[in-house]
């Protein structure tokens, strides 16, 4: 705009020939007569448009473009208070200044019975800025400059429109350029469709400044994108302060709620400690629930740290499914890691579960929690993971041999007495009779030698590798500086990952057939036939193995019959298989199927000798079988049709759209209509959009039961920070750092160790020159007593071999003082 209040831009009215030309909600061009309605709302914009006008538009709009005098602005109407600050924002945009809210009045109704807009340099800074003393900082620039330039609107009650009754073009100020618009704060907005795929992407992972990026090269450069980085720093931060505006651990247990409403089978309890704040929570889903009464017939029992911000150890309870994939059972988040704790999460865990309780229970060897097992689940089998049995012996035993050979006795098949002898030449011939950590290791040999744990299943798991494999991996999703509600959302998004990857190992045992490459190819069928795929595999080895065996003959006993093998070249380990001929069941000494649910070699070279085709339905675990969900009516459950949330919904509908705004950027005319039908549908959704609801408080949240529930009051206090005895990188328990040459203790080691080496350089540089010194002279010693033998010569000979022997021992003291200085 020009000094004499001229519009310089192409976005305002304009008399022609056919009648008004104006703008639209949108920032299009639009043909209408200022004493009509126009046919279609101003706010009518597309989020993603921006008002930006593309093409031949810009220079058919810049022809329309004349004086525009306050007469013609005095003439519109605004059906809300909203649309006529758009209106303003528009034209303040293209004039090139920013604007601001002034005074309003609103009646007892909420109704705004007026609103005046002025611009951003309207005003003056107060005075007691400019002359404030101990200032730490640089003060800010000057941006008033008491411009009287202002819009003004009033509710008129017989039109029930707003009808402007004030409008100042003036300023007494530059006006910004075309490149400093997109800087002014008015004209900076992160809209609701570009924070809904801000946070999308800031759930997978991405970060910020990654999300703003993405943001940059859809939209073709910064000056195109309408904001900065802060602000959509500061968008995300007011959305989640909205999610959590009653605090954190009401934002987490609102969500779950949402959950649970969506999920009848969900399931989520929490404890509240003395002061009111949440101390313990536990979850679990109905497809966790329905795992767990498939495959809960062993758990895994493990803690994690570092993955939320108040240090809280998260307990995962999981499980091994049918595709030899990890499974997720529960999870819990505590306050501490004392016995009642633990006792609190089983507890709680098999009141999820209908009372069920699991089989087999393995553990990393913590104390509490294996109180707490043997008390609430007294009829498992536990078992310590031998990974943390052996590298805790390895930092407690300086012997490799007896690490090795302890290793050997966790997994050898022995029998009670063999394994007994062997640890008692173990200790003896390692010398750690009376080591007591050895001690301690053999009162507790029930739970770790596989001697006294054979038969027993563990589906094949020895250690909770399986559950330290899924740590790593809800690390990608979790981090220590994420509050409760965002760690709940995290979770449940690495959960749905997790899952995804199941359904590909459904799909390729229900639709693809492995190579058959054995010799027995019935039984190596049949086999593919009945397990999964992984299983398969796992079978298929033992098949093979069956060739390798040698029989040592065999007896009959009424109806069953008994077959001893041994390996080849193994004569001194033989097996006994009994075939009862009746019920088709076998039964091997090895115990591998009581072990792993899977026939061994020994089984499979009964079934040739029997001139089986198939495996028996005795020797085949439901467990690792295809249709093992067929089974169980708790599925129905799970495959019911899930509710669709709105953030799935509006990720389809982009999607869908990428392929058509790809093709129509490449041609004017289908850019032009197609960004026309987006304007006009953009209208008629959003009417709809502010009819049904969900307008007016900013992005809606996933569905309307999420954003009802979230909002539920629970009477909860955020937690405190825990400290727990696995987080061994607290911030408060860090040692203080040392020298490493001193070991002393300071602040700054770079330093230290800086100038301890700087002070041994200098010692070296002394040495050199005093070392040189010496052979020089005692040479010059030399050849002078070779040449001359005068008294004189003798004389000064023995006067420089003193001094320099004097400056010998002279150095000699000092080295020997710096050296104790340095000690």
């Amino acid at each position: 705009m020009g000094q004499d209040g001229v519009l310089k831009t192409h976005d305002m009215v304009q008399e022609t020939e056919k009648g008004k030309m104006g703008m639209d909600g949108c920032g299009r061009l639009m043909s209408f007569d200022l004493n009509q309605e126009p046919e279609c709302d101003r706010d009518t914009c597309s989020e993603e448009s921006g008002g930006s006008i593309g093409g031949h538009e810009d220079e058919e709009a810049d022809e329309l473009v004349g004086a525009i005098g306050v007469d013609d602005v005095m003439k519109l109407t605004f059906d809300t208070e909203e649309e006529a600050g758009e209106f303003y924002n528009l034209y303040a945009k293209l004039s090139g200044f920013g604007i601001r809210k002034s005074n309003a009045k609103r009646d007892e109704d909420g109704i705004s019975r007026f609103r005046k807009w002025v611009c951003c340099c309207e005003g003056y800074r107060n005075e007691k800025w400019f002359n404030y003393e101990d200032r730490k900082r640089e003060a800010k620039a000057i941006t008033r400059t008491g411009c009287g330039a202002c819009f003004r609107v009033k509710y008129d009650t017989e039109s029930v429109k707003y009808v402007v009754t004030r409008f100042i073009m003036e300023h007494n100020h530059p006006l910004a350029s075309e490149v400093s618009v997109q800087h002014l704060r008015s004209q900076k907005k992160v809209s609701d469709a570009e924070y809904a795929q801000a946070k999308s992407l800031k759930l997978v992972g991405a970060r910020i400044c990654q999300i703003m990026k993405h943001f940059v090269i859809k939209a073709g450069g910064y000056s195109n994108v309408g904001f900065c980085i802060k602000d959509l720093y500061n968008r995300m931060d007011e959305e989640r302060r909205k999610d959590i505006f009653n605090g954190d651990a009401e934002g987490a247990l609102g969500f779950l709620a949402a959950k649970k409403d969506a999920d009848d089978m969900f399931f989520y309890k929490y404890h509240v400690d003395n002061e009111g704040r949440l101390a313990r929570l536990f979850w679990a889903d109905s497809k966790s629930r329905v795992d767990f009464s498939v495959f809960g017939d062993v758990l895994v029992f493990d803690t994690t740290y570092k993955t939320n911000k108040y240090r809280k150890p998260l307990v995962v309870l999981a499980g091994v499914n049918n595709h030899l994939n990890s499974t997720i059972f529960g999870c819990a988040l505590l306050s501490d890691e004392r016995i009642e704790t633990y006792e609190w999460v089983l507890s709680t865990f098999v009141e999820a579960m209908k009372g069920r309780k699991p089989v087999a229970v393995m553990t990393d060897g913590d104390s509490a929690m294996r109180r707490a097992i043997k008390n609430l689940l007294p009829d498992a089998c536990h078992r310590l993971c031998s990974w943390h049995l052996h590298r805790n012996a390895r930092s407690n035993i300086r012997c490799e041999e007896f690490n090795n050979r302890l290793y050997d006795l966790m997994a050898r098949k022995f029998s009670t007495l063999e394994s007994e002898d062997c640890w008692a030449r173990l200790v003896n011939e390692c010398g750690v009779v009376e080591n007591e950590w050895v001690k301690k290791l053999y009162r507790r040999r029930r739970l770790w030698a596989e001697a006294y744990l054979r038969g027993h299943f563990f589906a094949g798991m020895r250690s909770t590798q399986r559950c330290e494999k899924m740590n790593a991996f809800l690390n990608e999703y979790l981090n220590e500086k994420m509050r409760l509600y965002e760690f709940v959302r995290s979770f449940d998004l690495a959960i749905a990952w997790l899952r995804h990857t199941e359904s590909k190992a459904v799909h390729t045992s229900e639709n693809t057939k492995p190579v058959l490459t054995t010799i027995l190819p019935e039984l190596e069928g049949s086999a593919a036939e009945v397990f999964t795929r992984n299983v398969f595999f796992m079978v298929r080895k033992h098949l093979n193995r069956q060739g390798l065996l040698i029989s040592e003959g065999w007896s009959e006993d009424g109806g069953s019959r008994t077959y001893y093998y041994s390996k080849y070249g193994g004569h001194e380990i033989s097996w006994r298989v009994v075939y009862d001929r009746s019920m088709e069941k076998l039964i091997c000494s090895c115990m591998k199927f009581e072990s792993k649910g899977i026939p061994c070699a020994h089984m499979f070279r009964v079934m040739v000798v029997e001139g089986m085709n198939r495996i028996p339905e005795a020797c085949i675990s439901k467990r690792w079988t295809k249709g093992v969900y067929s089974t169980n009516d708790g599925m129905k459950a799970f495959v019911a049709d899930e509710q669709l949330t709105q953030m799935a919904r509006y990720g389809t509908l982009k999607s869908s759209c990428n392929s058509m705004c790809y093709y129509a950027s490449y041609m004017d005319d289908a850019f032009n209509d197609l960004q026309q039908m987006f304007d006009k549908h953009s209208v008629d959704l959003k009417e709809k959009w502010i009819e049904s609801g969900y307008g007016g408080d900013g992005f809606a949240m996933d569905s309307r039961v999420m954003n009802d529930r979230s909002r539920r009051t629970f009477g909860l206090l955020d937690p405190r920070v825990s400290r727990c005895k696995g987080d061994h990188k607290h911030a408060e328990s860090k040692k203080k750092r040392k020298c490493g040459h001193c070991r002393q203790a300071t602040t700054n080691e770079h330093a230290h160790t800086k100038r301890i080496r700087t002070t041994q350089q200098f010692m070296m540089i002394i040495w050199k020159i005093v070392w040189m010194n010496r052979w020089k002279n005692q040479l010059k010693l030399v050849r002078g007593g070779a040449t001359q033998a005068n008294g004189e010569d003798k004389h000064l000979h023995h006067k420089h071999a003193v001094a320099v022997e004097g400056t010998q021992v002279t150095n000699k003291e000092v080295q020997e003082k710096d050296e104790a200085q340095l000690l």
